[in-house]
């Protein structure tokens, strides 16, 4: 018998796991022992979905899922570990094949109904507004369509579960802007609660895809699971970190790092001339940058030396390998921008060269650590897909 004509029951990932994937097909998903998922929506039908199961180091179960039908082929994945649970969706779809395709999952009526949310999204009926975020009661009685929904936490008698919609971030607002973005809604129907993302520009033909991702809930406040920090497109990155080596600057927090000669010089003074600033490097010169949040960030450094030309450092702040930085001429001043990765709330920065004179460095968010689906780990919890003929060829 076909894989794909079977129940696919998967082992318990253990007694200590708060998500656990019982089956893909049928999509069974339970949180802390409850049914929390209970099966697939999708229009149209993708057709007969095979299944492959795959081994990821650090995830429990991890599932590849395709399917061809006129027109349209789909692939997705389902993986889980017991801190989490993420499904990732991706379908092509032919020109005047459909006007509207959907996916997504179902959730149980009993489990949701009477429960309280947290959204970020456009709850439909009387619900309450903190900042960025909606509260309020699931229910026949209560709120029963959720619209643009990007982050949804649910208050259920087992605990607290969050649902990610957006798990790229704010930095990626919506669909057309980034791949892999599409809001989604949650509305009450006759089956259950589905939680599903649509789009209706298939007509033309393209790619629908998404990812959602189940964990428990999180610390932080909803709205702060992704901050806004920066509108990307109409203004630069703002700099949640400033500092200046030397004397007081508004804006900056001052600071002399440990083994850095700090110098004095009014020459320096490129905003105060009474500022005591500038910290000197010969060979190596090793700064830490503290951030209130891990992640990657564009790194900017002020250097320049009133007597000296600055040439041939090397700066590294964690992201690739170190970059060589443009010289920087006696009496100027130049900015050396690179991305960092702050670990533990912290940015280490070493610039390597024969002389260098640092004057101030800042650090602007690009991507906190939550939403690092590019560099640290791919899109797809088991890799690329293999080499393939095209998009009309999706191998395992």
């Amino acid at each position: 018998m076909p894989l794909s004509a079977l129940a696919i029951l998967l082992l318990a990932t253990g007694a200590t796991a708060q998500v656990a994937l019982e089956s893909v097909q049928p999509l069974h998903v339970n949180f802390r022992g409850a049914t929390l998922i209970e099966g697939w929506y999708m229009k149209p039908p993708p057709g007969e979905v095979q299944t492959r199961q795959v081994e990821v180091e650090g995830w429990d179960q991890v599932h590849r899922r395709r399917a061809t039908a006129p027109g349209s082929k789909m692939r997705q994945e389902v993986a889980v570990r017991p801190d989490g649970l993420e499904i990732t969706h991706l379908r092509l779809l032919e020109p005047d094949v459909v006007g509207v395709t959907s996916c997504g999952v179902v959730l149980p009526l009993e489990l949701l109904d009477g429960a309280r949310f947290e959204c970020i999204g456009s709850p439909r009926g009387e619900a309450q507004r903190g900042g960025r975020t909606w509260s309020g009661t699931l229910g026949q009685q209560g709120i029963r369509v959720i619209r643009e929904l990007q982050y949804l936490r649910l208050h259920l008698p087992q605990g607290t579960v969050d649902l990610d919609c957006n798990p790229k971030g704010a930095w990626c607002p919506g669909e057309g802007l980034c791949p892999a973005v599409e809001r989604f809604a949650l509305a009450r129907s006759e089956e259950g609660w589905r939680l599903w993302s649509a789009d209706g520009k298939i007509r033309r033909g393209g790619l629908h895809e998404f990812k959602l991702v189940v964990t428990p809930a999180r610390e932080a406040p909803v709205a702060e699971v992704h901050p806004p920090v920066n509108t990307r497109w109409t203004q630069p990155y703002a700099p949640t970190a400033r500092i200046n080596f030397g004397g007081e600057l508004e804006g900056y927090v001052s600071s002399r790092p440990a083994g850095a000669e700090v110098t004095s010089d009014p020459r320096l003074g490129w905003m105060r001339p009474e500022r005591v600033e500038g910290v000197v490097g010969e060979g190596e010169l090793v700064l830490r940058i503290p951030v209130e949040r891990n992640g990657v960030y564009l790194v900017s450094l002020l250097v320049g030396d009133p007597g000296e030309d600055i040439a041939g450092c090397f700066v590294d702040a964690g992201v690739g390998e170190a970059r060589e930085m443009p010289a920087v001429a006696a009496g100027r001043f130049g900015s050396w921008a690179v991305p960092g990765r702050a670990t533990e709330g912290e940015i280490t920065v070493t610039v390597s060269g024969w002389r260098v004179r640092v004057v101030a460095a800042q650090a602007a968010p690009m991507m906190f650590a939550n939403e690092d689906y590019h560099l640290q780990r791919g899109w797809w919890v088991a890799g690329e897909l293999q080499e393939s003929s095209g998009l009309n060829d999706l191998p395992w």
